[in-house]
C-alpha cells in the first residue's frame, strides 16, 4: 500500500467513503490509478515515505 494525499473532494466508488483534500490515505497503486483513470491525476498525490518513517 502506497500514501496518498487527497488535493480534491471525491467519492471512492468501491467503499463510498469520501475523501476530502489535506487527507492522507493508503491504497494500492493500481487503485490510485484506476482513481486517475476515472477522475483525472489532480485528485491525489504520492506521498514519498522517508526511510525514517519506515
Amino acid at each position: 500500500m502506497a500514501k496518498y494525499k487527497v488535493l480534491k473532494t471525491f467519492k471512492d466508488i468501491h467503499t463510498n467513503e469520501v475523501y476530502n483534500p489535506h487527507q492522507e490515505i493508503e491504497m494500492t497503486v493500481k487503485r490510485a490509478k484506476e482513481v486517475e483513470q476515472n477522475l483525472d491525476d489532480s485528485y491525489l498525490s504520492r506521498v514519498e515515505e522517508n526511510e525514517d518513517d519506515k
